[in-house]
């Protein structure tokens, strides 16, 4: 079977890829190994957020330029007037807000400069968990930054790929654009590889002498049933937060605290058990208030995908590199996704790959969305 391209990965990153690519006319199919969304994107916090972690760094730098751009182009989709309709999202939170949970950078300087609408709140407009802590002194920034329901994110992007999202396995590469997918011979003139640790596959096949990827674990904290919400970033000595929650609904109106930053970096060099420990003395020390003895905890343990870099850094922003007719896509970040998209339409425009009328589907399933984390979780308390 032929088609124009085929893209490989059905997280946000190819999804979102493949929304544009249906805009602009391509015959295409999106191949996903497993559920959309299951790795990398569904284990994601869902911030949208304008560069804070780059800010504490101590310098504007381009990094933190290039991402301040990210929130309002994504608020052009969802209000259906950019490049992809995020129309159909939904949203956890409006905003974002920042704290100070110890010495070191100044949480206003870093807020201001992630975000000139950010504004200081009034303890009467703290959120309810930090308002309820009489113990608490220091100031609460809100940043107008959304964070999103991002299974409703996967959702909308695959509701406008219908009859082109399909689930395979892809075994072999062979020369002329074809590819060999869960035993069907797919031939493309282009391919396109979204697919994050599944990129690994693609430089094992090209033979690639030098080094094209690399991986950063961590590990994600959870833990129920807490009574309010929270969505933010607490700062403290370290350029990274010390800890970063963001809160989802479960059953009975209470709440699973999803918490990323330093705790989830720290925690991925440690078995579970010790990684829980950790998280909940640091939670003791920044919510004195709550009783975390009688709570339940699990993990997400995964490896972040991301393009090589000699000293293992996080890399500043989208990479999309090209090896003759296929194309690699690393967003890096779930904010700079449709700055990756940018760089590929913008090689595609450059390239003879024409456009054809649109080819019968392959004989595949068609994919489906992926489950949350702490839907999976194997849950535990600790002694």
């Amino acid at each position: 079977m032929d088609f124009d391209i085929i893209v490989f990965g059905g997280g946000v990153a190819g999804l979102w890829l493949g929304n544009v690519l249906a805009k602009a006319g391509y015959n295409f199919v999106l191949i996903e190994k497993d559920k959309l969304g299951g790795g990398q994107t569904l284990a994601s916090q869902g911030m949208i957020h304008g560069g804070q972690k780059y800010v504490l760094q101590g310098a504007l730098s381009p990094s933190a330029k290039a991402i301040r751009r990210m929130p309002a182009r994504w608020q052009a989709c969802f209000d259906g007037k950019g490049d992809v309709d995020l129309t159909g999202v939904r949203f956890l939170s409006e905003t974002q807000v920042m704290w100070s949970g110890g010495s070191g950078p100044g949480v206003w300087a870093a807020a201001r400069l992630v975000n000139a609408k950010t504004k200081k709140l009034a303890r009467k407009d703290f959120p309810e968990t930090l308002r309820a802590d009489d113990a608490f002194r220091g100031a609460v920034y809100s940043l107008p930054e959304k964070v999103l329901d991002v299974r409703s994110l996967v959702a909308c992007l695959a509701r406008g790929l219908e009859g082109r999202v399909f689930t395979g396995d892809l075994v072999e590469i062979r020369p002329g654009g074809e590819a060999i997918v869960s035993g069907r011979a797919l031939r493309a003139q282009c391919m396109i590889f979204t697919a994050g640790i599944g990129n690994e596959f693609l430089f094992e096949k090209l033979h690639a002498k030098e080094r094209h990827a690399q991986r950063r674990p961590l590990r994600q904290v959870m833990v129920r049933p807490l009574r309010s919400a929270l969505f933010g970033h607490c700062i403290a000595h370290s350029h990274n937060p010390r800890i970063t929650v963001t809160s989802h609904r479960v059953t009975g109106g209470c709440y699973v605290w999803y918490l990323g930053g330093d705790v989830a970096e720290k925690g991925a060099a440690l078995d579970e058990l010790a990684a829980l420990n950790f998280a909940r003395k640091e939670l003791a020390q920044i919510f004195p208030r709550i009783d975390w003895r009688d709570k339940e905890w699990a993990t997400w343990l995964g490896d972040r995908a991301e393009p090589f870099d000699p000293r293992g850094r996080l890399p500043p922003g989208p990479r999309v590199e090209q090896h003759d007719r296929i194309l690699v896509g690393w967003p890096s970040k779930l904010t700079f996704v449709p700055a990756m998209s940018d760089g590929i339409s913008a090689i595609l425009a450059a390239s003879d790959v024409r456009r054809s009328s649109r080819s019968a589907a392959p004989p595949l399933p068609s994919a489906e969305v992926g489950t949350y984390p702490w839907e999976a979780a194997k849950w535990r308390t600790l002694g």
